[in-house]
């Protein structure tokens, strides 16, 4: 918010966050959505655990737990997330690329 507010006050538009968690990564949104699905599969591990299944079924599922962060990470970063985001940011600010 403080970025936002010394940009408004300087008048200056279409500027590049580069302070906080944007000094080290262009989206660290994404990040912390990707680690909020992937709480939700560690959470899952004790009621899988309690499950009377075989070894290949139990398997199956971690398998089936680590396909799925995995797919939300490509949802994230390629199909919806940064891919879009970076196109559309270099569009509207031109210190993006440098950045």
């Amino acid at each position: 918010m403080t970025f936002l507010v010394a940009k408004a006050k300087a008048k200056e538009r279409n500027v590049v966050c580069n302070v906080g968690l944007w000094k080290y990564s262009r989206h660290p949104n994404y990040f912390g959505e990707w680690m909020v699905w992937n709480s939700l599969i560690v959470m899952a591990i004790p009621s899988i655990q309690a499950l009377k299944t075989t070894l290949i079924e139990t398997m199956a599922i971690y398998y089936s737990m680590f396909a799925i962060s995995l797919a939300m990470f490509y949802c994230l970063v390629i199909w919806t997330g940064t891919k879009p985001a970076e196109a559309s940011s270099a569009i509207k600010r031109p210190g993006y690329k440098k950045y």
